[in-house]
C-alpha cells in the first residue's frame, strides 16, 4: 500500500506544472492586418493597423520559442487559414511538446486557443518545426483578427518527465485584451466526434 502512495506522489510531481517559473514577454509586429483575398481584392485594404505578436517566454520549460512567432491569417485557394511559421531550442532532449496561441479580435475579445502538438525526438539545440495551419471559418473572422498571444504550454523530455507552464504570466498578458479571459480560455476546443 505504501509503495501505491509513493507512485502516486511521484506521478502528481511528474505531471505537476513547474512552480513559480518566471516568464518574459516579448512584443512584435505582426505585419499588417489587410489579407490579399484574389487579384486586386483585399480585406481591410483602408487600414494601416498591425497585428500584434506577444510571446511568453517560460524559464522553466526546457523548450525555447526562437524568433519573434505569431498567427497570420491568410487566404489560400478558397479557404481562409491561421499560420505560424514555429522555431523552438530544446535545452535537453525532448519527446513531445505543445504550443498555443491565444487569438483576439480587433475589439479585444478572445476568438479562440489553436494548439500545435509535435510528437518527435528533438535534440538540444536549433530546430525549426516548420509551418503550422488550421481552419478559419469566414472572411469576417480573419478580418477582425487583431493579436496572438504564443507560449509553450508543456513539454514531455525524453526521460519522461511532463512539464506544464504556469499559466499565472499568460493569463495577465490574456486579460490586457480581455478582463473576462479565464483558465478555462486557455483549452483549445475539440471538435465533437463524428458518427462513424
Amino acid at each position: 500500500m505504501r509503495r501505491l502512495y509513493i507512485v502516486a506522489a511521484l506521478l502528481l510531481l511528474l505531471a505537476a506544472p513547474a512552480a513559480a517559473q518566471k516568464a518574459t514577454v516579448t512584443r512584435s509586429d505582426g505585419g499588417p492586418m489587410k489579407i490579399d483575398v484574389a487579384g486586386a481584392a483585399v480585406l481591410n485594404k483602408d487600414s494601416a493597423l498591425h497585428r500584434e505578436w506577444i510571446v511568453i517566454h517560460h524559464t522553466g520549460i526546457p523548450v525555447k520559442l526562437e524568433y519573434e512567432i505569431g498567427v497570420t491569417a491568410e487566404r489560400v485557394g478558397r479557404d481562409y487559414l491561421y499560420k505560424s511559421d514555429i522555431h523552438v531550442t530544446p535545452q535537453e532532449p525532448i519527446a513531445a511538446l505543445e504550443i498555443r496561441f491565444l487569438l483576439f479580435d480587433v475589439w479585444g475579445s478572445h476568438i479562440k486557443t489553436l494548439s500545435f502538438t509535435r510528437v518527435a525526438d528533438l535534440e538540444p539545440g536549433g530546430r525549426q518545426l516548420g509551418q503550422a495551419a488550421w481552419n478559419l471559418y469566414s472572411a469576417n473572422e480573419a478580418s477582425e483578427f487583431y493579436a496572438s498571444i504564443a507560449y509553450v504550454a508543456r513539454v514531455r523530455t525524453k526521460a519522461g518527465r511532463i512539464i506544464n507552464s504556469d499559466i499565472a504570466p499568460v493569463l495577465d498578458e490574456a486579460r490586457k485584451f480581455s478582463s473576462k479571459f479565464s483558465a478555462e480560455d486557455l483549452e483549445p476546443k475539440r471538435p465533437a466526434p463524428r458518427d462513424i
